[in-house]
């Protein structure tokens, strides 16, 4: 990678691949310098996106060995990870899709809701029967 390809690259490319839904060959070649990239750093660039949960669509061509002559090593830029684990799960929980309820069985799911409610008012209903309780405990005791 070159040093012109940072952190803001890849986060325009994200921002464009969320967009669109997925990032093909021209979206890489519009924003990278694919031409002076070898196979293996365009590579890594395509797992950081799809780990970022972005979907690349790749030809071929931009991969193969035959494409384009490889070009005396350069040294790499390291790609910048996500700060911290925390804020990786909340980047893959804000990009999992929605679960769809088969229309099919809307019953069951609506009965499994009812069975949810009826325990977060079984455990209210003990919360504060155990309060009350404790209540009469120090009341009888005088403390």
């Amino acid at each position: 990678m070159q040093p012109a390809l940072d952190s803001n690259t890849l986060d325009r490319l994200i921002a464009l691949g969320r967009e669109q839904g997925h990032l093909t060959n021209q979206d890489l070649e519009a924003n990278l310098p694919i031409a002076s990239m070898s196979a293996e750093e365009i590579a890594l660039i395509v797992v950081h996106l799809e780990e970022s949960g972005v979907p690349v669509e790749l030809d071929d061509s931009l991969v193969s060995p035959n494409a384009k002559p490889n070009p005396a090593p350069v040294k790499s830029a390291e790609i910048i990870p996500f700060p911290d684990r925390a804020a990786a799960a909340r980047m893959k929980r804000r990009t999992a899709p929605l679960q769809t309820v088969n229309p099919s069985q809307p019953a069951v799911a609506q009965s499994a809701q009812q069975g949810r409610r009826t325990a977060h008012w079984a455990v209210a209903i003990s919360g504060l029967l155990v309060l009350v309780l404790l209540i009469g405990l120090v009341m009888m005791l005088g403390v």
